[in-house]
């Protein structure tokens, strides 16, 4: 498995977070525009187990359309998608995003090891 790299998930998140507060549109657009983030993040940039599976429901939460493609399957899960779970989604993923600033700032990952 490749070396955790959760700074660079806070990263990616944190624009997330960021398009989801101050984005133009629906929640569900503002979702599509943080799901281009979430997207580059893989697993295992998450030092902490119950983060990888709260990220992996978020993507899942975001492409259970069977449309074919990842951009085809976020398009189709967001047009199906309700403004109540689109905010549930949106509210997980700045969740995730305070848990994972948290636990960064606790550690220090900028030491090379």
């Amino acid at each position: 498995m490749p070396k955790p790299d959760p700074l660079y998930a806070l990263e990616k998140l944190g624009q997330a977070v960021y398009e989801l507060a101050t984005g133009a549109g629906r929640i569900q657009e503002r979702l599509y525009e943080a799901a281009i983030y979430t997207h580059r993040i893989r697993p295992e940039n998450f030092v902490d187990e119950d983060m990888r599976r709260v990220f992996a429901g978020i993507k899942d939460d975001l492409t259970f359309d069977e449309s074919k493609g990842a951009e085809g399957r976020l398009i189709g899960t967001l047009r199906k998608t309700s403004d109540a779970d689109a905010c549930g989604i949106a509210a997980r993923i700045f969740d995730l995003y305070v848990r994972l600033r948290r636990q960064v700032d606790s550690e220090d990952y900028s030491k090379p090891e």
